[in-house]
């Protein structure tokens, strides 16, 4: 009955978790991922009175944001270590170059929901201390949004790497048929996820949209759909 109830509520119920032990690898890539939500929140000094601390208190907008792309990431990576539990030479190069990115991402990140943050406040209060402090016109806001898309695409790409990788591994982890569906459909769905965070990079830069390209990033909601419909499981 506990298996039962583990396989329903600790994780999806389609797929038996094969990466039951937590690995050094998994372990470094846990330390890198809180680095990077701690340069999230640490971007400011200290506050030393009421008014910045009041300051630093406002910027849970931007940051809860932030962290929650942040954490989508590594979800993503998470639940590939618990399907799979795979760490061999391919996975080790690939998890390193991600877990250098994540870290690259991190600052564009926050700066890019600051700015943001300090438009919108500028549009109801008429105060523009946040967007001189970010130098964030149309241009820069644009070439924000430009960086962190294009981290964002080779962070999707690799992952979708090394759900490639335990494709092709199949047979060694006795993936079932629904397994593999699901494995099929989650490196196509980061494909697609890859495609739309370029293209979003590129429409920030080269065309009328400027920053106002991320809104792009909403076609990864239909693209998911797609690839579900497309790898439907055998019992669904």
């Amino acid at each position: 009955m506990r298996e039962t109830l583990a396989k329903h509520l600790d994780h999806d119920p389609h797929f038996e978790w094969r990466g039951q032990n937590v690995t050094r690898l998994e372990n470094l890539s846990d330390i890198v991922f809180a680095l990077a939500l701690g340069m999230l929140l640490l971007t400011d000094a200290p506050p030393a009175n009421f008014d910045e601390l009041i300051e630093f208190l406002i910027n849970i907008v931007p940051v809860t944001a932030a962290f929650a792309i942040l954490f989508m990431i590594w979800n993503a990576h998470f639940t590939f270590f618990r399907r799979y539990g795979l760490a061999d030479t391919p996975i080790v190069v690939i998890n390193s170059i991600l877990l250098l990115l994540v870290l690259f991402v991190a600052y564009p990140l926050r700066f890019i929901f600051d700015s943001l943050f300090g438009y919108v406040i500028f549009q109801f209060t008429a105060d523009a201390t946040r967007l001189m402090e970010t130098d964030m016109d149309f241009r820069n806001s644009a070439r924000g949004v430009a960086i962190f898309n294009a981290g964002y695409s080779v962070i999707i790409l690799l992952t979708s790497l090394m759900y490639q990788h335990a494709l092709r591994k199949s047979d060694m982890l006795s993936l079932s048929e629904n397994e593999q569906r699901l494995t099929k459909r989650t490196m196509w769905t980061y494909r697609g996820e890859m495609i739309i965070a370029a293209l979003t990079a590129l429409a920030a830069l080269t065309t009328p949209l400027g920053p106002f390209a991320g809104g792009l990033l909403f076609l990864n909601w239909p693209n998911a759909v797609f690839w579900e419909k497309r790898f439907k499981l055998a019992d669904a």
